[in-house]
C-alpha cells in the first residue's frame, strides 16, 4: 500500500485502502491532497501503460466521462503517469456489489426492485449516447441503503478486446459472447442485468444457474419469461435495450435528465499545480478536440485569425465586388455609344 501511494504522490493521490484487485488493476479509496477530496482510485494494471492501450483506454474514459447520470460515477482525472496509468472519478455512497451479495440468498426484494431500476437507469443513460458497459461486475457497482446504485468503468472491454497483452475480465455477470470471444454490444448489458436481477433475488448460485440454461429458480418470478428473453445465448433473440427490464417498476426519485457536459478532468486539472508539466497526452488532446468542437457549433460562426494581407485582400475584394454593377453599366454605355458612332459618322 505504502508503494502504491508513493508512486502517485506527485500526481497528488494519496491511497488509503485497497478495496479490490480485478482484471483491470486495483481499485483504492484515496484522496486528492490538494483539495482533501475523497476520490475512487482505480490504479490500471502495468499492460495498460503501453501508449497504443493508453490512447483506447483514454478515449473510453473520454466518452464515459460525458454522459451526465446520477447513477454514474464522474471520471475526475485520469492519466498515463509515471507511476502508472489511472482512473480518478467521485466517491460513490453504499458498498460495492460483492460485499452485499451471497451465495445463497440476494437483497431483500424491495431494495432489489429499486436497485434494480436504478442500475439499468444508468446503463440506459450511457447506451443512449452510444456508450456501453460491457463488464458489469462485482467491482464496479456500488448500493447504498436507499437503493441507490453507482456505476463506474464504461467501455473497458473495448481495450482488452483490441489488446491481447490486457487481460480480459472473467466476472461471473458476462455474456456468452463474451466468454466464447465474439461480438459484444447493446444486447451484452441487456445480459448481464438480466443476470444481476437473477442475483438480486436468489443470490449468486441462482444466477451461476441461470447463466448455466437452468431456470429453475426463475419459475416463480413474474417476469421470468422476460427475463429467460433477455438470458438467451444468442444476442439477437434478446430485447435491443435494458429499457424492456423496468417497465412497471418503481424508479427512485431524482433528476434522470440526460444531458452531455464538458469533460470535468478540465475542472480538475486546471487546479492541479505541478512542478513540472508533462507533454499533451491523449485526454488532453481529446478535451482540445472537444472544445473546438463545441466552439464550432455555436449559432455564430467563430472568429478565424487571418494574415493582416489576407484581411486587407479580402476587403479589397469586397470593396470590388459592391462597385461591379455600376462599373459594369458604365462599360456598357461607353459600348452603346462606340457602336453608334461608328454607324453614323
Amino acid at each position: 500500500m505504502e508503494e502504491s501511494s508513493e508512486l502517485f504522490k506527485n500526481e497528488g493521490y494519496l491511497l488509503e485502502e485497497l478495496l479490490a484487485r480485478d482484471t483491470w488493476g486495483e481499485l483504492y479509496c484515496g484522496i486528492y491532497v490538494p483539495h482533501r477530496r475523497p476520490v475512487l482510485f482505480r490504479r490500471f494494471a502495468e499492460a495498460f501503460a503501453d501508449n497504443a492501450v493508453w490512447q483506447l483506454t483514454a478515449a473510453e474514459v473520454q466518452a464515459w466521462a460525458r454522459v451526465d447520470h446520477q447513477g454514474i460515477l464522474q471520471p475526475l482525472d485520469w492519466d498515463n503517469a509515471p507511476g502508472g496509468p489511472y482512473v480518478a472519478t467521485a466517491v460513490p455512497s453504499g458498498e460495492q456489489l460483492g460485499a452485499l451479495m451471497d451465495d445463497a440468498g440476494g437483497l431483500a426484494d424491495n431494495d432489489a426492485e429499486i436497485a434494480f431500476a436504478a442500475l439499468v437507469s444508468a446503463v440506459e443513460a450511457a447506451r443512449c449516447f452510444g456508450v456501453l458497459h460491457l463488464g458489469l461486475d462485482l467491482t464496479n457497482i456500488w448500493v447504498s441503503e436507499e437503493g441507490q446504485v453507482s456505476v463506474s468503468e464504461f467501455g473497458l472491454w473495448y481495450v482488452s478486446a483490441e489488446f491481447p497483452q490486457v487481460e480480459r475480465p472473467s466476472g461471473p455477470f458476462l455474456a456468452p459472447e463474451q466468454r466464447e470471444a465474439g461480438r459484444p454490444g447493446a444486447t451484452t448489458d441487456v445480459y448481464s442485468l438480466a443476470l444481476i436481477m437473477v442475483a438480486f433475488r436468489h443470490g449468486m448460485e441462482g444466477a451461476a444457474a441461470a447463466a448455466s440454461g437452468d431456470y429453475s429458480a426463475l419459475m416463480k418470478d413474474t417476469d421470468a419469461h422476460l427475463l429467460m428473453r433477455c438470458l438467451e445465448t444468442n444476442p439477437l433473440a434478446r430485447p435491443h435495450s435494458a429499457s424492456a427490464l423496468v417497465e412497471g417498476r418503481h424508479v427512485p426519485p431524482g433528476d434522470d435528465r440526460l444531458s452531455l457536459r464538458d469533460c470535468p478532468v478540465c475542472r480538475l486539472k486546471e487546479e492541479i499545480a505541478r512542478s513540472q508539466k508533462p507533454g499533451r497526452n491523449f485526454a488532453e488532446r481529446l478535451l482540445g478536440f472537444d472544445d473546438a468542437a463545441a466552439h464550432n457549433n455555436r449559432e455564430t460562426p467563430p472568429r478565424r485569425d487571418f494574415p493582416q494581407s489576407s484581411i486587407e485582400s479580402g476587403h479589397l475584394r469586397k470593396s470590388a465586388a459592391s462597385k461591379f454593377p455600376w462599373v459594369a453599366i458604365a462599360a456598357l454605355a461607353i459600348a452603346t455609344l462606340a457602336v453608334w458612332w461608328l454607324v453614323f459618322r
